[in-house]
């Protein structure tokens, strides 16, 4: 069977691998969730991008945690659609929230990919990506795209590794951090 050819359920649970934690389900949020999940969002973010975040005082961590946690929780109640089809996947490893993977079925664009610094290098970031293009395959996408942070060297190897090139850069105002930023597009063939 072809990595094209994966079914869902090898996308469930994942044997482990010495560099894997011992117990992967990706499934979707729960009430629940929210608030570790965005723990897990906060420090991934603070783990990549933490330069930008130096000078950040209580009020904008506050205005930042809220910002995560009401994103998560749309995804509790999915009748709040917009349109764009947004999906949320949560990595649970070992009982704990390690990641989570956001998509647009209708854009085939991936919003967000964070996983908890903790659990960066045990292919938690693989799996969530894996599970978000084997979505967007499924149902008929033929690329997929997305927007990181041209600082975020990590992330673009991580892309790049798993068959996504850069298709432009563009400086773009950040509404959360208040500045201007060099974003790089990258996308992939489904």
């Amino acid at each position: 069977m072809s990595d094209h050819e994966e079914s869902k359920s090898d996308l469930i649970t994942s044997e482990p691998r010495p560099s894997e934690p011992a117990r992967l389900i990706l499934r979707s949020i729960g009430e629940g969730d929210v608030r570790l999940a965005t723990e897990c969002g906060l420090l991934a973010w603070q783990s990549s991008i933490g330069r930008y975040l130096e000078d950040f005082g209580p009020s904008q961590w506050i205005e930042l945690e809220n910002a995560f946690a009401l994103y998560l929780a749309s995804f509790v109640n999915p009748k709040t659609d917009n349109g764009r089809n947004e999906r949320l996947v949560i990595a649970e490893c070992d009982g704990a929230i390690a990641g989570f993977c956001g998509y647009e079925m209708k854009e085939a664009y991936l919003s967000d990919l964070w996983v908890a610094p903790q659990w960066q290098g045990r292919a938690v970031g693989a799996q969530l990506l894996k599970a978000a293009l084997l979505a967007l395959r499924l149902s008929g996408q033929k690329m997929m795209a997305l927007e990181v942070l041209a600082q975020n060297a990590r992330a673009i190897a991580f892309y790049q590794k798993h068959g996504l090139v850069e298709t432009a850069r563009c400086v773009k105002y950040d509404p959360v951090l208040k500045r201007k930023l060099l974003k790089i597009w990258m996308q992939m063939e489904l």
